[in-house]
């Protein structure tokens, strides 16, 4: 029956489905193909012992791991509603510099319709939110993190995240200022901090 069917076919479409027929067992046979034993050597990966199939990669595991860079940039993902008791959380703190935009996405929510007001909304299965950039120096990123915590927390499903990304320099465009001068920011936490010390 193989052999009827390869032979109906024109001579390139054969060429091109040579290498899938088998011409020696019938379509439909009982008989299990008998296929060449290989011997065990022949059958062994041969690899040196300073290669390895699989590149290895290594995590950072340390609990205590901290980059060396000086500044982080904190973004928080949280309820739109928030935003107003978080900003004026952070301005209270001395946080002067917030950049915040509009997102949209789900996470332990799985995008299902969230409540305000007594009313519940969705739309296309993603939740809106809002996106809280803050880059501060490095000794400063607790204190905004347990701030946002503090004023976003709801303690519902849906209250968001906090993520830190190191920054490795800040540039402050008006002037060309870089790295301290360029995060600091007249009223800020660094003002605040030596106007208290000094009294």
């Amino acid at each position: 029956m193989a052999m009827t069917l390869a032979n109906s076919l024109n001579p390139q479409t054969l060429n091109a489905f040579k290498p899938y027929l088998v011409e020696s067992l019938p379509l439909f046979s009982t008989q299990k193909p008998q296929f060449p034993k290989a011997s065990p050597r022949s059958t062994r990966l041969k690899t040196s012992k300073a290669t390895s199939l699989v590149p290895i990669s290594r995590a950072q595991t340390s609990p205590d791991y901290s980059s060396d860079v000086k500044f982080c940039k904190v973004e928080a993902i949280i309820r739109p509603w928030r935003v107003p008791h978080v900003s004026s959380g952070l301005l209270k703190m001395g946080i002067r510099g917030v950049t915040v935009s509009d997102v949209k996405g789900f996470g332990a929510q799985g995008g299902s319709t969230e409540r305000h007001g007594g009313s519940e909304f969705s739309e296309d299965k993603f939740v809106t939110k809002v996106k809280m950039e803050i880059v501060v120096s490095k000794d400063q990123v607790d204190a905004v993190i347990d701030k946002i915590i503090e004023e976003a927390r709801t303690g519902e499903i849906g209250d968001g995240k906090i993520f830190v990304i190191p920054v490795s320099d800040i540039i402050r465009v008006r002037t060309g200022e870089r790295g301290d001068k360029a995060e600091r920011m007249t009223g800020g936490r660094a003002d605040m901090i030596s106007s208290a010390s000094s009294n």
